[in-house]
């Protein structure tokens, strides 16, 4: 049984959004676009109405470098990204689509090498201990993620929690992504769990309607990722301020998904 804040749930299934609740969003995902601006810069000229327009575009301030937690660089996946990118370059480089496109590829990929060279992969606390506590209840467990797998694949399993997720859906697996319904539906699915014997923990909007529109019993936030508890609070049935605020707790014998009725 989980305790949330006082509510009591009996899910079969938690399934998990990746960065901003079980790994660190900012160290990783600041330094992440940095250096895939900084490859870019390496590749074609990166003059000031470009270097404004890429920043206008992905919801970056040019002044502070604070990120919009609700456009693109904080919610869209990293193909979404690419072709935003890739649509710049088109525009104010001249350059052909089909090479405006391998220009932002090759240097997303030297981003990737860069960010796992420096270790920026860090858990929000001991993930590991938390989803074990999971297990051992007989809670399944699924990663739902906009990232792409083989860069997810590889930051789960350096800190050793590969083994601790049952199913996954990434962003580059051909499911429709967040907020539409498909990879909360899919995890259900390859794991013989009704919708409404699941929940989802994430920290975002998209993570919450993804939730809703899925017909799972629970939508979570948690606020220690793009958004705010107050953010968050309109769109999700709890809020917590990380995944540690869920308590595993011995089960009392009830059958129900909740004690507590859906605010």
């Amino acid at each position: 049984m989980l305790r949330i804040v006082g509510h009591d749930l009996h899910p079969e299934l938690v399934i998990l959004d990746k960065d901003g609740t079980l790994i660190a969003f900012d160290a990783l995902w600041h330094a992440w676009f940095d250096a895939w601006r900084d490859a870019l810069g390496a590749r074609v000229a990166m003059d000031a109405p470009l270097r404004r327009a890429i920043a206008e575009t992905l919801g970056v301030d040019a002044a502070t470098g604070a990120w919009d937690p609700l456009g693109p660089l904080t919610l869209a996946s990293t193909g979404e990204i690419g072709l935003l990118l890739a649509g710049l370059l088109y525009r104010y480089r001249g350059l052909l689509w089909n090479e405006a496109l391998e220009v932002v590829q090759a240097a997303e990929r030297t981003a990737r090498e860069r960010i796992v060279a420096l270790d920026l992969v860090q858990p929000i606390g001991d993930v590991r201990g938390w989803l074990r506590r999971l297990r051992d209840a007989g809670l399944r467990i699924a990663v739902v993620t906009t990232d792409e797998r083989a860069f997810t694949e590889e930051g789960l399993t350096r800190l050793g929690l590969a083994p601790l997720i049952d199913a996954m859906v990434c962003g580059d697996d051909g499911i429709p992504l967040k907020p539409a319904p498909d990879a909360a539906l899919e995890v259900c699915r390859r794991l013989d769990v009704a919708p409404e014997r699941a929940i989802m923990v994430g920290d975002t909007i998209a993570d919450m309607t993804m939730a809703r529109r899925a017909g799972l019993a629970r939508a979570i936030g948690v606020a220690s990722g793009a958004l705010s508890a107050e953010a968050l609070a309109p769109h999700a049935d709890l809020v917590v301020a990380d995944i540690h605020a869920i308590e595993v707790v011995p089960d009392t014998g009830s059958h129900a998904i909740a004690e507590e009725v859906r605010p």
